[in-house]
């Protein structure tokens, strides 16, 4: 199989101070006029597309910029936007190929337009420098998505239907690249019908090009001394980008972290929805695990896996920050470590992490040569350091906290037995009564998706996994350790050893040969001083997850208003926050926070 490179290093923004105005000195150019940054803005972007009245008019509003820069395009749009009451959806969309540091980027944000009440909540939230897409939510009515790289290359792969166009880059003459009429032309494909621009250059190559693209441009007053700006509204039609009404109800088939994931979002966007579960708990036995894991795979290239798993990594980091505010249990983040399973696998990390040149408390690695590495008690000589994992100490009760304090409804012992459509109307049957579907459905149980969808074939198996709490080592450590199954310290004593998987296998009853296996992870990783301990397994736990043959998720729709969320495998922790923002995205319009190529390739559908 032919090996798929990493992608290149993204190269930081370089600039320069000068009385208060941000110079770039990549493109000699300033990110905003002296006259004032935030006055400016507002001038151009908000009162340039109406956003004021469109906020207060509108369920949703999905905004493309070229050019993220300091933020101060996002900021000013945060502003206007919660001047409306914040209830609409907004939806950010933002190309950087230079993006700041953080640091940096806090420096000049205090430079330039000093105290914002917003750039904390900003800032905390920014992905680390990789490239390609990466979706935060900053509030839950609000998501931007950064994408890092060259715009004329990623806007390829952006499904979107775009209300209003930010077009900030670096002038024309200093940045040709970003006022091309090959990236004018794709705002054609994404527009909406009566979508907006606006941009502050008055260029008549700029006019030319948008008025290629579809729009009829107007030539109003510049910001300041400036004599003219450039505003248009597009003129085409394209009916399957129309802004409709966001959808108000949503049902879901089968919880687990796949649909209360799904479930808890959608609320927050302001949908109406319920979970229907055939267990006793809205959590379901598959996503019981007593110590799940948030962590990147680590892979070999930066194929479709690979860069899916980081791509779901950061969006559940920020998923479960966001959510542990406002239920503070069972939500730990530490470092982590991954052993290499040969010398072949550590050479490829190391190039990974080469190729990546991200910070060192994002990717580290280390060998016995390293100052600290004598610190870590384990029996290995090297690992590579992963500088935040998530823990779920408490995952049952956090989600089920977090689905009662919500406006989700959750029926519990409801078993759906068959689909079918009624005067053109979806309906389900649910144990012996009939249930009519308003709004979409979403599959989340795949040991029923074969009954109800049988005309569909996913290709989906299960596969047994156990985990034992292990007690009786002498040694302590500070974070989970990952490679074959992974151990992680429990907060009532002991460590969690997990790893062991049996495919096509569906019995739950816990197994002393697989407690067996799971001491002896423990015993082969920790560094013991002494004697060998007396290690005993203290309790069990076994579930079924159900994985598909490409060992990628299914995420999407199926046909009509019936979608699928499932196939995670022993990574539903990691991939149901982003998935279940896809399928979202798809029902209610909005951006899809990953390329389309990539979204081809979790479609259920791909099969």
């Amino acid at each position: 199989m032919k090996r798929i490179p990493w992608p290149q290093t993204i190269s930081p923004a370089a600039y320069s101070i000068q009385g208060g105005v941000v110079h770039s000195t990549t493109y000699d150019d300033p990110y905003f006029a002296s006259a004032g940054a935030m006055h400016e803005k507002e001038y151009v972007y908000i009162k340039g597309n109406h956003l004021g009245r469109r906020f207060r008019e509108s369920r949703k509003i999905t905004i493309l910029e070229l050019g993220f820069g300091l933020g101060l395009n996002f900021l000013s749009t945060l502003d206007a936007h919660a001047a409306t009451g914040g209830d609409c959806v907004l939806d950010y969309v933002a190309f950087e190929k230079h993006p700041f540091e953080k640091s940096d980027l806090r420096k000049c944000l205090r430079e330039s337009i000093g105290a914002h009440a917003r750039v904390d909540d900003v800032i905390a939230k920014l992905p680390p420098l990789l490239s390609g897409f990466h979706r935060v939510m900053i509030y839950p009515k609000v998501m931007l998505t950064l994408i890092y790289g060259d715009a004329a290359e990623y806007i390829k792969g952006l499904e979107a239907s775009v209300d209003v166009f930010f077009l900030d880059g670096f002038s024309p003459k200093k940045n040709r690249v970003m006022w091309t009429p090959r990236l004018f032309a794709s705002f054609r494909r994404l527009a909406a019908t009566g979508a907006t621009f606006s941009t502050y250059s008055s260029a008549s190559d700029v006019r030319r090009g948008m008025i290629h693209a579809g729009f009829d441009v107007g030539l109003p007053k510049g910001f300041g001394s400036k004599r003219n700006m450039l505003t248009g509204t597009f003129r085409g039609e394209n009916d399957s980008k129309a802004n409709g009404s966001i959808p108000a109800d949503l049902t879901i088939v089968g919880g687990g972290i796949a649909g209360c994931s799904l479930a808890l979002r959608a609320a927050e966007l302001g949908m109406k929805v319920r979970i229907i579960e055939s267990g006793q708990s809205a959590m379901g036995r598959g996503s019981s695990n007593p110590l799940p894991l948030v962590r990147p795979v680590i892979s070999l290239d930066f194929g479709p896996r690979g860069q899916f798993s980081w791509y779901a990594y950061l969006s559940a980091m920020s998923f479960y920050r966001r959510l542990s505010l406002s239920q503070p249990i069972g939500w730990h983040e530490s470092a982590g470590l991954q052993i290499p399973s040969s010398d072949v696998e550590w050479n490829k990390m190391r190039e990974a992490v080469d190729i990546l040149a991200l910070q060192d408390d994002v990717l580290k690695c280390l060998d016995d040569d390293s100052d600290s590495f004598s610190k870590l008690n384990i029996k290995h000589s090297r690992a590579l350091m992963i500088g935040q994992v998530g823990q779920l100490r408490q995952c049952q009760s956090f989600i089920l906290r977090l689905l009662e304090g919500s406006s989700v409804e959750v029926l519990t012992g409801k078993t759906v037995s068959k689909l079918a459509m009624d005067s053109g109307r979806l309906g389900i049957r649910q144990d012996s009564s009939p249930f009519q579907v308003d709004g979409e459905l979403v599959l989340c149980n795949p040991q029923d998706i074969k009954r109800l969808l049988p005309d569909t074939d996913l290709k989906l198996q299960s596969i047994r996994g156990q985990s034992t709490q292990v007690v009786g080592h002498p040694t302590s450590f500070d974070f989970p350790i990952c490679g074959d199954g992974y151990i992680a310290q429990s907060e009532d004593g002991g460590v969690w050893s997990s790893g062991t998987f049996d495919v096509g296998c569906d019995s739950i009853e816990c197994r002393d040969s697989d407690d067996l296996k799971n001491m002896a992870r423990v015993n082969n990783v920790l560094k013991f001083d002494g004697k060998s301990p007396s290690l005993t397994a203290r309790q069990a736990w076994a579930g079924i997850r159900y994985a598909t043959h490409d060992r990628m998720p299914h995420a999407g729709r199926i046909r009509g208003g019936v979608h699928v969320l499932t196939g995670f495998g022993s990574r539903g922790f990691t991939w149901a926050p982003l998935t279940a923002e896809i399928v979202l995205s798809d029902i209610l319009g909005l951006s899809c926070p990953v390329e389309r190529s990539l979204k081809k390739r979790i479609s259920p559908l791909r099969f």
